[in-house]
């Protein structure tokens, strides 16, 4: 696998380069300082899982921590052996994916209690890989017993100020499952062909084409200004491609 950044900007850690603009060509970046989480929304088998390990090899090579939790950690498995900074947890084990959601809240509090006499931010993400696998997941123990979920909703509303950055996925028949704060605090990658109703609740796109390309990786962006037309960068266990078209 080629783990050399794609981008030799000083910021590469924060700044991901994801995407072309389906319009241009250009190369578009995930900006993780100015936007702090990333939402990618599709239906299954479109490419939200390579958009992941892409965002979360970047991000390693630039030196942020990276964790993630999956229920598909042979999909993981290449990039965590190269990117040792890669820690990937299993969703099936029943102790080590919440310990790992329950260790990145608690840090991020515990920075946020520190960052007015420190003056620094952490660099750190998680990557969910399929939100909503987590809706039965609890962490914590006694009092502080809480759903997965909710402990990750505070993470997605107070990250930002500690740097503690969360970059997800969920397939659009699941959307409604999620808490509404992944959406509105959250670039957005949404995937495939959507009809208007979940193009407006992802984008707050109005009803129309939406001019995503056709195929795999094809979809829409949207962060500070868009949606935009996008294809997404295509990272498999053995190689990073650019997208056709």
């Amino acid at each position: 696998m080629n783990t050399t950044p794609i981008t030799e900007d000083p910021r590469r850690g924060t700044l991901i380069p994801l995407m072309v603009d389906a319009a241009t060509n250009r190369l578009r970046c995930l900006d993780l300082e100015v936007t702090p989480h990333l939402l990618v929304a599709g239906p299954a088998g479109r490419g939200a899982t390579s958009a992941l390990r892409l965002t979360a090899a970047e991000a390693a090579r630039g030196g942020m921590s990276v964790a993630v939790v999956t229920a598909k950690p042979q999909e993981w498995s290449g990039l965590a052996r190269v990117l040792p900074g890669v820690k990937v947890h299993d969703m099936a084990d029943e102790t080590e994916a919440p310990f790992a959601i329950e260790f990145f809240k608690d840090g991020m509090h515990a920075y946020l209690e520190d960052f007015l006499f420190e003056g620094e931010k952490a660099n750190t993400l998680m990557v969910i890989d399929g939100l909503t696998e987590l809706r039965d997941c609890v962490i914590g123990e006694g009092a502080d017993r809480q759903p997965a979920l909710e402990a990750l909703t505070k993470v997605v509303l107070l990250g930002r100020a500690a740097g503690f950055h969360l970059a997800a996925s969920v397939r659009v028949d699941q959307l409604a499952q999620l808490p509404r704060e992944f959406v509105d605090c959250s670039a957005v990658l949404a995937l495939g062909p959507l009809g208007n109703r979940a193009r407006l609740a992802l984008l707050g796109a109005a009803p129309g084409p939406s001019g995503a390309p056709a195929g795999l990786g094809g979809g829409e962006f949207a962060d500070y200004d868009g949606p935009r037309p996008v294809r997404t960068l295509w990272m498999d266990e053995g190689r990073l491609t650019w997208p056709e078209g």
